[in-house]
């Protein structure tokens, strides 16, 4: 039957699956947009949680630093890096004192077209733009978190008088959500600091940590360090948008960067968790298109935001373009062929791509995987996943491992929600519980 379209890099592609059930097709739960960015931006500025509007905050100061995420995610930037200027410049802060960082962690450089793409062309112009370098910026060391991570910062966003942190809440499937603290961690940390708090994945002995998992906070050991560092920095504000999947801005919230966050992950959770009621033998998952599926990595979260959903043994068809190819250390990992092995050599030379292999190691011993992508074929089976050339031959796939009918799910925009397995009659613990930090 037809089930629309699904989103392969900047196509959207006709699905039309035949010889199976469909159960259902998931998508957030995201009315339409009730208000107008501006609108939404202005009502969470004027009432911010927590703390005082950023105004007052900013009244004397004499520089400020809004901190964003890169082009790799789309929150809004261009509408509300406008409104807290203009909250700041209502404090008497011209805008040469103000800046604004990209802060993406351990991701690629941007180039100047790149920055008028987030912010706007007059935009760009009006603020300082800087980008961060997580190897070779300037760093200054706060101290460490409990957890053992050293906190290294940018200098230049430490030696700004207001430092606001901004950002696009969604499922995450480490850190619990993005949002909040994660401008400042991964954002603008030192390389060392990311290793630190990425490492946190594994758990003591063995294996990826519990407490790791999508939609979940209060346990969660990566969360809880990266709030840790954040507090050292002292942030002085903070905006975060929920946005649906279409990217439209649906919520803002602002003010304290751990309350605001708190609030923002609560609707989160609301409109973006989707829950069957019993598993599929089939998932057909895309990772949202461009930007979302640029490369491997970021393309990881089509099946790990979802894969709870598929029965042990069932298949996944994972739709990513990867037009920027992979991260070689994926392939360095996946030649390790013991499971016993993988587990130990992540240990002992942990890179940002060690838990991301382990993670993966689990899903394909659980379920069988196919990869329509752009990757050569070598690489896809290299990875342990089945190399798809089309749609097309996905789909005939599916049918060769199901040849009597199957039941399927298919998740267009797997990057800003996930899908849970509740069976019905079960009764679980509110997922709200979760959300609560430890101080």
């Amino acid at each position: 039957m037809t089930e629309g379209s699904i989103p392969y890099g900047t196509r959207a592609v006709p699905l039309s699956v035949t010889g199976g059930r469909l159960v259902r097709r998931l998508t957030p739960h995201t009315p339409p947009p009730a208000d107008s960015p501006r609108e939404l931006l202005a009502a969470a500025l004027r009432e911010p949680i927590g703390s005082d509007r950023l105004s007052d905050i900013a009244r004397g100061k004499r520089s400020a630093a809004i901190l964003i995420p890169g082009k790799a995610r789309v929150a809004g930037t261009r509408d509300y890096v406008a409104a807290l200027i203009a909250e700041l410049n209502a404090a008497g802060m011209p805008d040469e004192r103000i800046a604004v960082f990209l802060a993406d962690g351990t991701h690629e450089q941007h180039l100047h077209s790149d920055i008028e793409a987030l912010l706007g062309t007059g935009l760009a112009a009006r603020v300082r733009c800087l980008g961060h370098d997580c190897r070779r910026d300037e760093v200054v060391e706060l101290g460490m978190t409990s957890y053992g991570t050293p906190v290294l910062f940018n200098r230049r966003v430490l030696e700004s008088e207001v430092k606001i942190l901004t950002g696009r809440i969604v499922p995450h499937y480490f850190a619990g959500f993005s949002g909040g603290r994660k401008a400042l961690v991964p954002g603008v940390a030192g390389f060392p600091t990311i290793l630190a708090n990425h490492r946190l994945t594994l758990d003591p002995t063995r294996g990826i940590h519990p407490g790791v998992r999508l939609c979940s906070l209060l346990q969660n050991p990566v969360h809880l360090d990266m709030v840790e560092g954040a507090r050292m920095a002292q942030p002085d504000f903070c905006l975060n948008t929920l946005m649906d999947a279409e990217d439209r801005m649906l919520s803002a919230v602002a003010g304290d960067f751990e309350a605001a966050h708190q609030e923002g992950c609560r609707q989160a959770l609301d409109m973006l968790r989707v829950v069957l009621e019993e598993p599929v033998d089939v998932l057909i998952s895309s990772a949202g298109g461009s930007p979302y599926d640029d490369n491997f990595m970021q393309s990881l979260k089509a099946v790990f935001n979802v894969q709870e959903v598929v029965r042990p043994g069932g298949t996944i068809l994972w739709v990513a373009e990867c037009s920027r190819g992979i991260n070689p250390g994926f392939l360095s990992w996946a030649s390790v062929e013991s499971d016993t092995e993988l587990d130990r050599a992540v240990r002992e030379r942990y890179a940002l791509t060690g838990h991301n292999s382990l993670m993966l190691r689990q899903l394909i011993r659980r379920v069988e995987v196919g990869l329509w992508s752009g990757l050569p074929p070598d690489t896809v089976n290299q990875l342990g996943l089945h190399p798809i050339a089309s749609l097309e031959e996905g789909l005939s796939w599916i049918r060769q491992r199901h040849p009597r009918g199957f039941t399927y799910a298919v998740v267009p925009h797997a990057n800003v929600m996930c899908a849970a397995l509740e069976p019905t009659g079960v009764v679980k613990t509110d997922e709200r519980e979760t959300l609560g930090h430890v101080a």
